[in-house]
Parts: C-alpha cells; structure tokens; sequence
C-alpha cells in the first residue's frame, strides 16, 4: 500500500472473509470498495427473505462457537454480537430413531468437561467409554503440541480414528457428527488434522469455549448490512451484483479489477475473498491455476419445512444432531428466532451424492428422517417446503489438497488471498474465513507506511 492514510483497497467477495477484511481497514482508516458477485451480500452464508412467508431464510444453517474469537470481535466491532446466543457449558442433544441421548458438561476445567460429558452421556456402551479413555492422553497432548496436530495432516479423520481404537459406535454418535459437522468433508477423506485443530480449540484449552451458538437473527442481520452500513459511513463503497472477470497487472502489481460490466476499477491494493475455483477464472498471470484447480468444492443440502402445527409442539429444542440418518442436523428455527420463524431446518453437510436428486425426493428423504427422530412429528402434515442447495458451501478439505492451501501472499506485493480455504491447518468454518479477513488487513497496514 501507499503511505497515504486513505489508500484505496478493493475486496473482492462479500461474504464473512471479505466483508471482515473490508470492515477491518476501513476501521484503520483505509477506503475499500466491496466488489460481490451474487445480487446480495453473504457469498456462502447469507440469507433472504421467503415470499411466500416472509420468513428470512439462512442459505445454511450455522452454528457458532464460543471459541470463535475472531467471529466475535467482527461481530462486536459491527455492534451485532449480542444476536449469537452462546451456551454457557456444552449441551448438544442426539437424537437417533426417537432415542435421545444428551451431551452436556459439567463445571470442570477442559478437557475434562468434555471427557465427562461423554462418559456420561447415553447411547454409549463400556467398549465406547474405555476407548475414549485409551485415547485421551494422546488427546490431551495435542494441546501442548502444535507439532502432533500438524503431523497428523497426511492422514485421514478415519485412520486418526483408527489409530485411536475408537469405536464404531463411538464414531456414529461423537466422532463422525464432530468431523462432518466442522469439515463439510468424509471422515474418510479429511485429514485429521483439521479435526484435531477444532478439538484444540474448541475443547482443550478453555472450557468456556467449548459453548455452541446460534445467530437469533437472519445473517443478513446478522453481518451482511451492518457490515454495508459500517463501510459506508466511513466512506466506502458495496457493489453487489458486480462480478470481477480479471485483474490487470503492470510493473509488478496488481493495478486494477475488471468487471463483467467493463469497468476498470483501480485501487492501491487488492484482496481476494473468493474460492479457489472462482479466483482461477480470473487467469491471473504468476498465479498457477493448476493447484486452484485441484481444490473441488463440497456442498451442504437445506430442507425448510413447515408444518400445520407449531414447530415447538414437534422439536422441543433449539438444534439437535441425527445419528444414523442422511439429515444430520436439525434447526428449530421457530425457538432460535424467538417466534419470528415457523419452520424446521433440517441441514445436510456433505452433500455431493444427493445434490443431483430433485427437489420432491430431497424433501421426502428429509421428512422420512424428520418423522424418525421426532415421535411428535408422526401426526403432523408438511404444508410447505423449501431446498436450498449451497452448492459450493466450502471448499472440499482432504489429505491431498492440505499442502496445497496457498496461505495469503501472492506473487504481487498488493495482492492477497482470504477466504477459509486459504489458511494451512484451519477446518473450513466461518471463524477461519474471519481470521483470514482479518489476517489479510494487518498484512496490508502493516505495509502502509513502507
């Protein structure tokens, strides 16, 4: 960047990794052009409203985590933070074929909060728990070792969980909901150390940042225009419905953004939030497409289904996780957005093998799951429904593409790269799309004045 304080930055993409980056140096004085391809904020986490309803639905449901700390600070820097509402210990409820089982910590220091919880939580037989007791000593010591999370990134989840003697039923109930739930990938493909790096985190240091979060309102509320509002009152500029086609390159540097439109858009620096596939559409010279193109995308299914009953008479709880069942969690969205929804969502991460059935059968797939767990949903009629594919949700994690995450620096000095796929060791979540926002505006300020 120049050494002037008003040096002109453009982000391209305006999800939570690119519109963290912008409100980031907007905050520290720079002025930045949001350039969003999609007609509205939000890229792989926004909403919009039902017109038949006028319920806004989330084009993903997400959960967040106490231990989300960069999401949080954005989220307070925004003055939205008080509409996630945090647990204060661990308690996620299993459902499986109408069997509940419930997993709740109690007031101990982690990991031991975790250990007991699981230990004393239904649904687990004597082999599970002596095999979780194996296996936490090699748990504990990741924690203090940065070196053993990362030495697991050339195996799988699967092999890790191998290695570990864990169970299969401890994997169908604990494991694989844990894996699927933060990596959007198969345990069979995603390298461990991804999942590792969310135990660490979530469930080793802190007990208090093991509590799980939901946003009590829509996530266009949530951060989409409260990050428009934040930039614009500093002078900045959101573009939606503007899709970057290149980027122009002279003596080094990036010089200006190409639209679809025909604009030349010029600015001091530039950033890149967009995903793999997207950003090697641009054909940037000195960037291989190569290992861009080795980066597929996994994709997460949401079913909406109201019912002519209450939601709350049929799911007594906030969100809850299906074992044995293709739905593997479920959103009471009337609770969580305290009566102003009247629907279930019902979320499918991992998508790839059912994205190709239609719209009646996705639907028909989700209720047979639906009527499964919930003995009260036996009675109630459907009325309505609604699938939203979030085709390219996150990008696909595996052993093979770990090495290949590109980090932040490019070849030119004034170009970055955000986005959750980019950062080494970090599972595909939207506290990682956060860190990389952030990471990419301290980068660019701290050569501001070079």
């Amino acid at each position: 960047m120049t050494s002037q304080h008003s040096s002109h930055v453009i982000v391209i993409g305006g999800g939570f990794a690119g519109l963290s980056c912008a409100v980031a140096l907007a905050g520290r004085g720079a002025r930045v052009t949001v350039l969003e391809a999609r007609r509205t904020l939000g890229g792989r986490a926004g909403s919009f409203v039902d017109e038949a309803t006028g319920e806004v639905i989330d084009n993903g449901q997400h959960l967040f985590m106490a231990c989300y700390h960069e999401t949080r600070r954005f989220l307070e820097t925004l003055g939205t933070g008080r509409h996630v509402r945090y647990q204060k210990r661990l308690m996620v409820d299993y459902i499986r074929r109408g069997f509940r089982a419930r997993l709740k910590c109690p007031p101990l220091p982690a990991p031991w909060h975790l250990l007991s919880g699981i230990l004393t939580m239904k649904g687990l037989r004597h082999a599970d728990r002596l095999s979780l007791m194996r296996a936490a000593p090699a748990l504990k010591r990741l924690a203090a070792s940065p070196e053993q999370v990362a030495a697991l990134e050339g195996i799988s989840v699967t092999a890790w969980l191998d290695h570990l003697e864990q169970t299969e039923n401890l994997r169908r109930w604990l494991w694989h909901p844990l894996a699927i739930a933060t990596l959007n990938q198969s345990p069979e493909s995603a390298p461990a150390s991804l999942l590792a790096a969310v135990l660490v985190a979530g469930f080793m240091s802190h007990a208090a940042d093991s509590g799980l979060g939901v946003a009590t309102v829509g996530l266009g509320d949530l951060y989409t225009g409260a990050s428009r509002g934040y930039l614009e009152e500093r002078g900045g500029i959101v573009r939606a419905g503007v899709p970057v086609i290149g980027l122009e390159v002279a003596g080094g540097r990036v010089t200006a953004a190409l639209t679809r439109d025909g604009e030349h858009l010029e600015a001091d620096a530039f950033v890149s939030a967009l995903p793999p596939a997207a950003l090697s559409r641009l054909g940037i010279p000195g960037l291989a497409s190569e290992p861009l193109d080795t980066f597929a995308s996994s994709p997460i299914l949401s079913v909406n289904l109201w019912f002519d009953r209450p939601v709350s008479a049929i799911a007594d709880f906030d969100f809850a996780g299906l074992v044995d069942a293709r739905v593997q969690w479920l959103f009471n969205k009337e609770r969580i957005l305290n009566g102003r929804a009247t629907h279930l969502a019902a979320v499918i991460s991992a998508a790839g093998d059912l994205m190709t059935l239609g719209n009646e059968e996705l639907t028909a797939l989700v209720e047979e799951d639906v009527r499964a767990a919930l003995p009260a949903a036996a009675g109630a009629k459907v009325t309505r429904s609604m699938v939203v594919r979030e085709r390219a949700a996150t990008f696909a994690a595996t052993v093979a593409t770990e090495p290949l995450r590109p980090g932040h620096l490019t070849p030119y000095a004034n170009f970055l790269l955000a986005g959750d796929w980019t950062e080494r060791g970090m599972p595909a979540t939207i506290e990682t799309a956060v860190r990389t926002g952030h990471r990419c505006a301290e980068l660019l300020m701290a050569t501001q004045h070079q």
